[in-house]
């Protein structure tokens, strides 16, 4: 374990100013001139550059790209054609596992370093939003670990509580927005990367359907579970973020069934948590009726065919590339031990390995499915309070908690972490919401409803403020 780390200090921005917004907050004060795009970068970058050494939350930061957005977001609003610009002008970080032009996309791994990319769907979908974009987020080398630690330097730290992790992969984006250095992060989620740190850092997490969120020019997505996600501060900032990410209206709260009206399921798989309690009686309070249920079918041991799920769901990068150019080989000493034997794994599964998880994958879809039919909401525990640190980068942290979440990584249906407060040693909690495949909107109308009947959105790290 490394020396303790010191706690930064700011000087660069008042409490619980601008860069304690949300999107939807600072795009209505855009609206009423109360602030510039231009400001709110200016004041994230400061505070980046004073908590990011203590936190490893960006990998890199887009100071000239972004002041540039911001500029450009600032000149639509001046002259009131920003209508078709849904995210004008708010800061939006986005996971290093995404390739982003005019910085480095090193997928966490020194074998990355230096690879430039150009925009990938999600990138271009961004900017034709009107978003900046203003920096590239930490993660697990090739997203394989729930401790975003890797080799380029120091692991993601956990605002709450600097020698504790802020999960994975994409801890970094957890770390960002519970720090108040962006309102909303892009992450990836193929075996909880999104919910989990989503979880350990108090923000809100959402995975969306499999799918939903195309992953157009993205390394990896063809080959995995991998769904893109979003991290940020309200339930509203995910909903606004993913219809921009989907090009689709999603239903708002209004007009879905409220939680009320709902058949909701609890699932407390012999670890009922503070969390947990806590969701279900906010749900009781909502009116909700909740049963409870046994945990849906596990998710199938891989055995003789573990090589091809890790080609398949092990989101290393898709044994392709491994196969073509010996990457493995060629890079082997630059790999931390997690992914090590997983590269390797991958690059020794053959085609008729790969098919059959696929298979395996798709009839396990078909049986949750099946499960879920009569419910409309199923609640979850999700994690416990973050561990400490790994020692070293040998362990890939899947947890307890795995079981839980990989589930609906493989069945492919909505998922959100809902912020419940705190644990026992004061580090934040939460339970998970799931929805039936393609109910995205049945989620995060849910999701709205628990925000309010259990606020999280005033809770910010000490270090934040």
């Amino acid at each position: 374990m490394s020396a303790q780390r010191e706690r930064p200090t700011l000087h660069t921005a008042k409490p619980l100013g601008p860069w304690s917004w949300s999107a939807t907050d600072l795009l209505a004060a855009f609206a009423e001139r109360k602030i510039s795009p231009v400001e709110v970068v200016e004041e994230l970058i400061g505070r980046i550059e004073a908590l990011n050494p203590a936190l490893h939350a960006y990998l890199a930061v887009d100071l000239l790209g972004a002041r540039a957005a911001a500029e450009t977001a600032e000149r639509a609003w001046r002259r009131g054609n920003r209508d078709a610009l849904p995210l004008c002008g708010v800061p939006v970080s986005v996971k290093d596992t995404i390739e982003i032009a005019g910085m480095p996309t090193t997928y966490g791994s020194l074998a990355f370093r230096d690879h430039q990319a150009p925009d990938s769907g999600i990138g271009k979908q961004l900017r034709a939003a009107g978003a900046v974009i203003i920096g590239k987020t930490n993660t697990s080398e090739f997203a394989l670990s729930t401790y975003t630690s890797n080799r380029l330097g120091e692991p993601t730290a956990n605002p709450w509580n600097l020698e504790h992790t802020a999960g994975g992969s994409s801890g970094g984006a957890g770390a960002a927005v519970a720090a108040g250095l962006a309102p909303i992060g892009i992450g990836t989620d193929s075996t909880g990367s999104v919910r989990i740190p989503a979880a350990f850092t108090g923000v809100f997490g959402f995975k969306p359907t499999f799918g939903a969120i195309p992953a157009r020019q993205q390394w990896r997505a063809a080959l995995t579970r991998s769904h893109n996600g979003i991290l940020s501060r309200t339930s509203a900032d995910a909903q606004l973020t993913f219809q921009v990410l989907t090009n689709q209206h999603v239903v708002g709260t209004g007009t879905s069934p409220s939680v009320g009206d709902m058949r909701v399921a609890v699932v407390a798989d012999g670890d009922d948590t503070a969390a947990l309690k806590r969701a279900v009686e906010a749900l009781r309070r909502l009116g909700a009726d909740p049963t409870c249920v046994a945990a849906p079918p596990p998710v199938p041991e891989p055995g003789e065919l573990e090589p091809g799920v890790w080609a398949y769901s092990g989101d290393h990068y898709a044994a392709a590339e491994t196969l073509r150019h010996n990457f493995w080989e060629r890079h082997n000493d630059e790999l931390t031990a997690y992914a090590w034997p997983i590269y390797r794994g991958g690059s020794q599964a053959l085609a008729w390995q790969y098919r059959q998880v696929i298979n395996e994958a798709q009839e396990y879809a078909r049986v949750v499915a099946d499960w879920f039919t009569g419910y409309d909401l199923v609640v979850t525990p999700l994690a416990p309070e973050a561990p400490v640190q790994p020692a070293n980068d040998r362990e890939a942290g899947t947890g307890p908690y795995y079981p839980l979440v990989t589930t609906w990584n493989i069945a492919g249906n909505p998922a959100a972490s809902i912020p419940m407060g705190k644990g026992p040693t004061g580090l934040p909690v939460a339970a998970q919401i799931v929805g039936a495949h393609g109910d995205d909107a049945g989620v995060l109308a849910a999701a709205a409803e628990l925000e309010r009947e259990v606020p999280w959105t005033h809770r910010w790290p000490d270090l934040a403020q």
